[in-house]
């Protein structure tokens, strides 16, 4: 039982006793006495509920709200190597790529007992790739090297995918917000440093760099690494960093980008940044990760997060992977919950559904349902 369902449980509970102290007693004076501590009491129930809100929710010292049962019963796919990647996410299928086949989709259905390979051909051969990633959404599916960059779209009834936007801007990372439109991250020809932008391809292809977006604190590279996914129910986009306890959220309506905050209280960026002989720069310790894998559903973000809270078991960080849950267009940190590991393996990477969550975990694809 949560907050919210105490409160009411007590305001109920409170109002009966009141009745039948009227319906009992003679005396008023009894009466106004017990009717006077219930409201107080009640009243302070009510003082603690919303103090408790604010604190986990605005002032961020780091106490996490675990629910008890938010995913359950566990079904297992082996899926033979570690080498695979989540593209994608539909009703009844989950969607893998596969780093070492990078033309390679997998797709599980959602019960885990169905797999079928697909490959994927494009309306070019002869081309040399060096990072290829695909995504899923809905019917249709996109091929991606930010390297060259290409992007090819195709539809998953035939897995055939023709280009679809060349050479015109670098990027990094890259995600579909519609059949058309694009948020990626790229870098500045100038200096190196990290920017969001926003693609459009129709007739010609466009493209919109949000320059004030992501903040600077050391370097404007690995300070401002992050995650990168979009909702597919709300249309909007997520970026989240790696080392600090922030989140950009892109709004549609705007064309902005608004901030919101992880529970946590890094602010900062802990890293350490060298620069080679050559000029090239890398981290010159092990980073202080705040956020790593994201997911963005029906208007949630959920993240997982390498810090642990305040009285939370350092046991159970040997178990499982802490989910952390927020609303991201209030800005208002919900709940959290685990994602138990599997043979000593930790989840490395999760989608879900109104139904269920998927992750992988070492060589295994892992379904949990989702609870009420």
């Amino acid at each position: 039982m949560g907050w919210t369902e105490h409160l009411w449980f007590n305001i109920i509970i409170s109002i009966l006793t009141v009745l039948i102290l009227l319906y009992r007693y003679e005396i008023k004076r009894t009466v106004v006495v017990v009717i006077a501590t219930i409201f107080t009491s009640c009243l302070l129930v009510i003082i603690l509920f919303f103090t408790s809100e604010h604190l986990m929710k605005k002032e961020n010292p780091f106490v996490r709200r675990f629910l008890p049962h938010p995913i359950d019963k566990a079904q297992y796919l082996d899926l033979g190597v570690n080498s695979y990647y989540i593209a994608g996410l539909t009703p009844d299928t989950i969607y893998l790529g596969n780093y070492t086949a990078p033309l390679l989709i997998t797709a599980v259905s959602k019960d885990l007992k169905t797999k079928v390979e697909h490959q994927i051909k494009l309306d070019e051969t002869e081309r040399s790739f060096r990072s290829l990633l695909v995504r899923v959404q809905n019917n249709n599916f996109f091929v991606s090297d930010g390297s060259i960059p290409i992007i090819y779209r195709g539809n998953t009834s035939n897995w055939y995918a023709h280009k679809f936007m060349t050479e015109t801007i670098y990027f990094s990372l890259l995600q579909p917000l519609t059949e058309n439109t694009f948020l990626f991250r790229s870098q500045r020809a100038s200096n190196g440093e990290h920017v969001l932008g926003k693609l459009v391809v129709t007739d010609t292809v466009t493209f919109e760099l949000f320059e004030d977006a992501l903040q600077k604190q050391i370097d404007g590279v690995f300070d401002t690494d992050g995650q990168l996914v979009t909702d597919q129910k709300t249309h909007q986009g997520i970026y989240t960093y790696t080392y600090r306890n922030q989140y950009l959220v892109y709004q549609a309506l705007s064309n902005t980008f608004t901030k919101g905050k992880t529970i946590d209280t890094t602010t900062l960026a802990k890293i350490k940044v060298t620069q080679l002989a050559d000029g090239t720069k890398k981290m010159g310790a092990p980073p202080h990760k705040v956020n790593t894998k994201t997911y963005a559903h029906n208007g949630k973000l959920f993240i997982k997060s390498e810090l642990l809270g305040k009285n939370e078991s350092k046991s159970m960080w040997n178990q499982a992977s802490i989910i952390d849950v927020y609303d991201y267009n209030k800005n208002e940190y919900l709940y959290s919950f685990y994602a138990y590991d599997h043979q000593k393996d930790k989840i490395k990477e999760f989608v879900l559904n109104d139904l269920y969550f998927y992750g992988l975990v070492g060589n295994m694809l892992v379904r949990y349902e989702l609870g009420n």
